[in-house]
Formats: C-alpha cells, sequence, structure tokens
C-alpha cells in the first residue's frame, strides 16, 4: 500500500488504540459471558475442558493487548503492530470458533470484525488478504473437526459438532459468501475513511460503515436470528428468519413470540420443538437462546428442521427394512418349501378320481390360500431388501398400458373398468422392473379400494425435468388421519390386506429420488408420483440415504 492509500499515522494510532479497548470489551463481555454459561448453566465447573480452554484464551487476550499497547506507546511500527493485532484475532477467533461448534459455530462473524479492522487499519488490499485466511482458517478448524483429525470439546454434546453432509455444506456455503460479502463491503469503508479526511469526517463514516456492517453480517446469516425484549416480544428479526415464518420481517415485528413458538423459549440453551407460522402450517425448528447482555432481552438463533427430520424418517426407515430383510431371510426357506410342498400334494390329490365337487371346491381354496401366502412371502421380500435401481430408457406410458392389460385379465380385481390416461413419449431413465411394480401396487390398491363397476385412470406426464405418475379412484377416499400411516410396513385397513403393496411403492420412490403426493376426498383418491427424468447422479445419493 502507498502512502496515498493508508491513513496517516495519527488516524492508524488511535484506530489501533480502538482496536485494542475493542478487543478487551469483546474478551470481556463475549468471552466470559460464555465461559459463565458453561459454568453455571451446563454446571461443567471450572475444571472441564471447554471452560479451562475459555480461560486460557482469555488470559491470553489480555495478555497480548497489553503487550500490543506497550508497542503503541514506542510510537514505531505501527503498520506491523496493525498486522500482528489482526493476526492475533484470527488465531483467537479460531480457538473460540472450536470451541463453539466448529462448523456449526454461531462465532464465525468474528472472522468479519477482523477483516473490518484490517480495512479500518491498513486499506481495502489488506482487508481483502486478511478476508482470505480468515476464510482458510475456518475451513481449516471445519475440516479437522468433521474429519475428526482434530477432536471436538468431549465435555461437550456431539450434536453440536457431528453435522449432517448438507448441514455442512450448507454452513460452508454460507460463511465463504459472508467473508466474501464483508470483504467486498469493508474495502468500500476503507476507500471512503481514506477519501474523506478529517476526523470528525471518519469517525461519522465509521460508525455508519460499522452500522450497516452489522447489518449485513446479520442479513447474511444463513440462520433465523431474532431479538425480543424481556416479555417475549420481537424487537428486530433478520431475513433469513422472516422466510423461515413464510413472512415479512415488518408483520413479525411486534408479535409476542409465544405465538410463533408455543413452546416459551424461556431458558438460555438450545433446544427444540414445533412451530407455527402465521398462515397456520406448522414445521419443526431448533433454536438457540443467548440472553443480551446490553440491555434486558434476549437473541435467538433458530433453522427449520424439516429436511432434517425427513432425512431422520428416511434412516429409521431404513433400518426398519433392514431389519424386516433380515427376518425375511430367514423365514422364507422355512415357509416356501412347506408351501411348494403343501401346493404340489393338494393339486395332486385334486386329480384323483371320486372326489365330489365339494371335495374339489375345497382343494381349490386350499391352492388359492397357499398362492396367497406366497405372495406374501415375496412381497416381504421385496420391501426387506431393497435393490439399488437399474435405470433404463423407458416409455413411461407403454408400461401402464402394460400393466392395465394384466389387470384387466385379472379376474380376482373385480369389475372395475381401467383407463389409461397417459401423455405420448414420456419417457425418463428410470429402473423399468420397479416402476411396472409401483403401477401395479397402485393400481390394485385403488381397484380394491373402488365400487363394483367403477374406475380406476392410470396416467403420466412430462414436466420438463420431471415425470409425473398418477392413478385415481372413485371410492370413499382416505380419511386425513389415515393418509399419514398409509406408507407405514403392515398398515392396512381392509380386512384381505396385509399391508406390504404402498410400503414397497414408498421403497421404490425413494430410491428413484422422487416425491409421493396423495389427494384425498370423498369423491376419491389420486396418489401422485413424481419422478426425476435426469436421475443418473441420483441413484447414488438416493441409495445412500436410503442405506444409512
Amino acid at each position: 500500500m502507498n502512502e496515498g492509500q493508508r491513513p496517516s499515522e495519527e488516524a492508524l494510532r488511535r484506530r489501533l488504540q480502538w482496536l485494542i479497548v475493542a478487543r478487551v470489551v469483546v474478551a470481556t463481555l463475549l468471552l466470559g459471558g460464555t465461559l459463565l454459561l458453561t459454568v453455571y448453566v451446563r454446571r461443567d465447573g471450572f475444571s472441564s475442558f471447554t471452560s479451562s480452554a475459555l480461560i486460557g484464551l482469555i488470559v491470553s487476550i489480555y495478555g497480548a493487548s497489553a503487550l500490543f499497547a506497550v508497542w503503541l506507546l514506542g510510537g514505531r511500527q505501527l503498520q506491523w503492530n496493525a498486522w500482528g493485532q489482526i493476526i492475533w484475532d484470527l488465531v483467537a477467533t479460531s480457538g473460540l470458533v472450536y470451541l463453539s461448534g466448529a462448523a456449526g459455530s454461531p462465532f464465525t462473524l468474528l472472522y468479519g470484525i477482523s477483516v473490518l479492522a484490517a480495512a479500518v487499519t491498513l486499506g481495502p488490499a489488506p482487508a481483502r488478504t486478511v478476508a482470505g485466511v480468515s476464510l482458510l482458517a475456518y475451513l481449516t478448524v471445519a475440516y479437522t473437526v468433521a474429519t475428526a483429525v482434530i477432536p471436538y470439546p468431549t465435555d461437550q454434546p456431539a450434536g453440536t459438532y457431528e453435522l449432517g453432509p448438507s448441514e455442512l455444506g450448507y454452513s460452508l456455503l454460507s460463511n465463504g459468501v459472508a467473508l466474501a460479502l464483508v470483504a467486498a463491503l469493508a474495502g468500500s469503508l476503507a476507500e471512503r475513511l481514506l477519501r474523506a479526511g478529517g476526523r470528525l469526517a471518519e469517525a461519522e463514516a465509521s460508525a455508519a460503515a460499522l452500522a450497516r456492517m452489522n447489518d449485513d453480517i446479520v442479513r447474511s446469516m444463513s440462520a433465523g436470528l431474532l431479538t425480543a425484549d424481556v416479555d417475549g416480544f420481537i424487537q428486530s428479526i433478520n431475513p433469513a428468519g422472516a422466510a423461515t415464518f413464510g413472512a415479512e420481517a415488518s408483520d413479525l415485528l411486534g408479535i409476542n413470540l409465544n405465538a410463533l413458538i408455543p413452546t416459551r423459549v424461556d431458558r438460555t440453551g438450545r433446544g427444540d420443538t414445533t412451530a407455527h407460522r402465521p398462515d397456520g402450517t406448522t414445521f419443526p425448528i431448533g433454536f438457540t437462546r443467548t440472553d443480551l447482555h446490553n440491555r434486558e432481552g434476549f437473541l435467538l438463533v433458530f433453522q427449520d428442521l424439516t429436511e432434517i427430520r425427513r432425512l431422520q424418517d428416511l434412516a429409521e426407515r431404513a433400518e426398519r427394512l433392514a431389519a424386516l430383510g433380515r427376518l425375511s431371510s430367514a423365514l422364507a426357506h422355512e415357509i416356501r418349501n412347506p408351501l411348494g410342498s403343501i401346493s404340489g400334494s393338494v393339486q395332486l390329490v385334486r386329480q384323483a378320481p371320486g372326489l365330489n365337487d365339494e371335495d374339489r371346491s375345497l382343494l381349490s381354496i386350499v391352492l388359492r390360500e397357499v398362492d396367497r401366502l406366497n405372495e406374501l412371502v415375496t412381497t416381504m421380500l421385496d420391501v426387506g431388501r431393497p435393490t439399488r435401481p437399474r435405470p433404463t430408457l423407458v416409455d413411461i406410458g407403454s408400461i401402464a398400458e402394460d400393466v392395465a392389460a394384466v389387470a384387466r385379465a385379472d379376474t380376482t380385481l373385480g369389475s372395475v373398468t381401467i383407463q389409461v390416461d397417459a401423455e405420448e413419449d414420456v419417457v425418463a431413465t428410470l429402473d423399468a422392473n420397479q416402476i411396472r411394480q409401483l403401477l401395479w401396487n397402485l393400481l390394485k390398491n385403488a381397484v380394491q379400494a373402488s365400487p363394483a363397476k367403477g374406475t380406476v385412470t392410470i396416467g403420466a406426464r412430462d414436466e420438463g425435468a420431471e415425470v409425473v405418475i398418477w392413478v385415481a379412484d372413485h371410492g370413499d377416499g382416505i380419511p386425513e388421519e389415515e393418509q399419514e400411516h398409509l406408507f407405514d410396513m403392515f398398515y392396512s385397513k381392509r380386512d384381505q390386506g396385509i399391508g406390504l403393496g404402498l410400503a414397497l411403492v414408498q421403497q421404490i420412490v425413494d430410491a428413484h429420488a422422487g416425491d409421493i403426493l396423495v389427494e384425498s376426498s370423498s369423491a376419491g383418491t389420486t396418489i401422485c408420483v413424481t419422478l426425476p427424468k435426469a436421475v443418473a447422479e441420483t441413484f447414488a445419493e438416493a441409495a445412500a440415504i436410503t442405506s444409512r
């Protein structure tokens, strides 16, 4: 940086003095408050690793600040003094980030403060350098903890550090973007300070820029953040938080937090509950409450846990399927061999001379029930041993016609009319056998739910990057309280149902990274399945999710 791009010596000295004071104040309030919360709220005592590390960090910051102050009194090498302070702040911030959650730490914004300090004391170019070093330090801490190169503190809950792939990636991306934004704004701030000139102009520009910077940092956060007074009335909320509740920030100000989160957030620390949006919908939410030190009230950092819960449900379903698979494999040989012997023996007896019609009818019933038991065993094996899809280019309409033709020829399905309403050239790269199984199970379920001489329709349409397959009936509909269990294993309201057909449908849809939507009323039920057409990349992801 040349002389025209750096602040005057007197201005630099004054800013370094303020930087030392600010560091001591932040260490006292932020680290001291965190230490008190660790000791008295979590009751860890001063002997725990986190408490000891925080004490060491506070002492080192006080000591370093004293050394920088003595150096500053000497009046020499102010540029090196500034670099030394900023580098020390990055080291201290990295230590605090490690102690407070690594990649998910709420204190990553302190990196932005260091970038701002570099811009104010050294200028735009050093600020960009500090931003790059800050991002490298954050990524290093996040990577070493995530890969267990450096173990996280054993006295802290594992959930604070063990983030899922989507959470980890989201935190790294959002913090990287935030640091880039801070660097750009900090560089702009430094240039304005240099052009403004004069002590009063510099002070006013610095205050305004700091306010904008703080606002931009809050706006750049991916998680929701709000402040409320002691009675729980919302005083401020960032855009991400307002978006989480599906409303504008201005519409949420002044609302009591209890209207959005009925379970009162009255204790400092982490928690999770069910939140309510103004439109009446609900969603799972995780939050962290921190009391404000400069005025009465508290700060709440929160996040929508819908996606996390979905992944948890997938993992639980995979565990249930694995358990069923082990049970099915053990029972398959024990059941199928006797069934084969029974079926063969009954067929021989039925062909014997001298049997009357009643005896033959009874033997036919036995054969039919043996076939039903064999079908049950086969379905259990299909559900219990999910196979990875084998994609090929398939015509959905052609598969729908084939399934409808088979169903029309099946006399056990009654006199229901089966129609196909598929667009031409609905083509996608899917597992043909699994799609045929999916359509057959949906069709069979719809036929069984339809009245005599009713109509069932199979449809398919192309929606660009996705294909939609649906099966509609005109039965009595499905009560709302039963819809959430519709795809659970062994859940069936029919006397002859075993509750595995729709569970197999759900398994196939999950394997193809698709979605299922149920629309039901007293006029009938429509089940829509949406599947991606370009699934080459999503197969591996879906298989990884369902295998956890």
